[in-house]
């Protein structure tokens, strides 16, 4: 019977495989919590479609009561680069007059986005001429309409996300939206989709 010997040449070759093994089996996770924070990413396309109450419906100019919310339905698709700015396209139908409701859009929007260490983002978008016609922030000045997005990252890669919506009015007395009618609230998810 022929013995078997191993030359320096093949240790030097099998030992990273064996030391890579080794790490594996030893740096395997079992039983701990995930790290609670991390480099969290928004990247890439989101699709979200929800529906929602319009409550500035409630209120007339003067702040008085003229009866419920107005119900509606939207969809949008967002993009992101991962470098701070977003831009997209929102669609749906306002259950407004006449019956049963109207097309909203399509309407266009650009902005921009944050993003914590514990995964809490922050999404500012406004108005746009196209889509993804524009990228950077929005003009929040004067008597401009904008929309804040807060929320969070499902995980680390940002394949899903969860957010309210609200808009905002930096100056109502320039014809801006929230005091003299109210603001609207939308709760969204988004989903990234390859």
């Amino acid at each position: 019977m022929k013995k078997v010997r191993f030359s320096r040449y093949y240790l030097l070759l099998c030992l990273p495989v064996l030391l890579a093994l080794v790490g594996l089996v030893w740096g395997r996770p079992v039983g701990l919590p995930k790290p609670m924070f991390g480099p969290y990413s928004l990247f890439g396309r989101y699709v979200s479609a929800e529906t929602a109450y319009d409550v500035s419906s409630v209120h007339d100019a003067g702040g008085g009561n003229v009866g419920s919310p107005v119900f509606f339905a939207g969809t949008s698709l967002m993009l992101s680069d991962a470098k701070g700015d977003v831009c997209g396209e929102s669609d749906g139908f306002y259950g407004g007059t006449p019956p049963p409701g109207v097309n909203l859009g399509p309407s266009y929007f650009h902005g921009t986005y944050t993003v914590e260490a514990n995964g809490r983002i922050t999404i500012n978008t406004c108005s746009d001429i196209g889509f993804c016609a524009t990228l950077g922030a929005c003009d929040t000045s004067g008597a401009t309409v904008y929309k804040t997005q807060v929320g969070y990252l499902l995980d680390f890669f940002g394949t899903k996300v969860t957010t309210v919506e609200q808009i905002n009015s930096s100056d109502s007395s320039k014809g801006g939206c929230c005091a003299t009618t109210g603001f609207l609230v939308h709760a969204r998810v988004w989903t990234k989709i390859p």
